[in-house]
């Protein structure tokens, strides 16, 4: 991935920043407020469920920071309600320096079982609604001096994790894709961007997740009794850091680095080795 950075002035510092993050409520979203807030940032955060919402936002004014924060209610998967998100935000910060992506649901099993509704589902919030939140938030990020995106994907968005996986990796490589084109897009105008790249499917994703074919796979039918974010601050601080150092692709492991410089080589998944020949009837 070749991302020009000539254009880019300085590090983003969070500090008095106006961040706004979708999936803020739960997983990792929650886990970067936070830290957003412990580094001076104001945070919005938007979710779809209303009591995480409420808990996210009480936690984040717990801290005493002295900045400001908000919470709104957002479905994805409607055009309205971004466009309404992104009213309503800008009216209670006046601008937003910082959008972070970072809502997701999880689509699994035997592909067989999926149905096209599973697929549509799933599209609408993990791909359409990260293009969603672009496009209500890109002219204002534009008219800054400075201002980041980032977009949220999987490990499986660069290297396909099996059989089981293919619906929810193919969104995120999907993901992957506009955020490498959305790139070179916000260079020009001085919008820097970075695809934050998980090790895992975190666990937040199981409490919006869809197994179809299969009974006792990646936790299916389990409650996830916390908002998901427990444990995930090293890994939210590790993004606030990439932002700082302007890196398009942050990665929350060197070890995952090496796997993708031998992704098309010693671990593609099989379509550049020759298949046998099928036998004819």
């Amino acid at each position: 991935m070749i991302i020009p950075m000539s254009s880019f002035r300085g590090a983003m510092e969070l500090d008095h920043k106006v961040v706004l993050i979708t999936g803020g409520a739960s997983g990792v979203g929650r886990a970067f407020a936070r830290i957003a807030a412990r580094q001076g940032a104001d945070v919005v955060v938007a979710d779809l469920d209303d009591e995480r919402l409420e808990a996210a936002a009480q936690e984040l004014v717990g801290l005493g920071t002295g900045r400001r924060f908000h919470a709104l209610r957002c479905d994805l998967r409607k055009d309205a309600d971004v466009r309404a998100l992104a009213v309503d935000a800008l009216a209670a910060m006046d601008r937003v320096d910082v959008l972070v992506n970072a809502a997701g649901v999880f689509l699994g099993g035997s592909l067989e079982k999926i149905s096209v509704r599973d697929w549509e589902w799933m599209l609408q919030v993990n791909l359409l609604g990260t293009v969603r939140t672009v496009r209500a938030f890109l002219p204002q990020l534009q008219a800054l001096d400075e201002a980041y995106i980032v977009n949220t994907v999987s490990f499986g968005g660069l290297v396909p994790q099996g059989p089981l996986t293919i619906p929810y990796d193919s969104s995120q490589a999907a993901i992957a894709h506009f955020t490498e084109g959305l790139a070179l897009h916000g260079a020009p105008h001085g919008v820097r961007v970075s695809l934050f790249c998980l090790s895992k499917t975190e666990a937040a994703v199981g409490t919006h997740t869809r197994i179809r074919g299969t009974e006792s796979w990646f936790g299916a039918g389990e409650p996830v009794a916390d908002d998901g974010s427990e444990g995930l601050e090293p890994v939210a601080r590790l993004l606030a850091e990439g932002i700082r150092n302007e890196e398009f692709l942050i990665l929350e492991s060197e070890a995952d680095r090496a796997v993708i410089a031998r992704r098309f080589t010693e671990q593609d998944p099989g379509l550049t080795r020759p298949l046998p020949a099928r036998k004819r009837t």
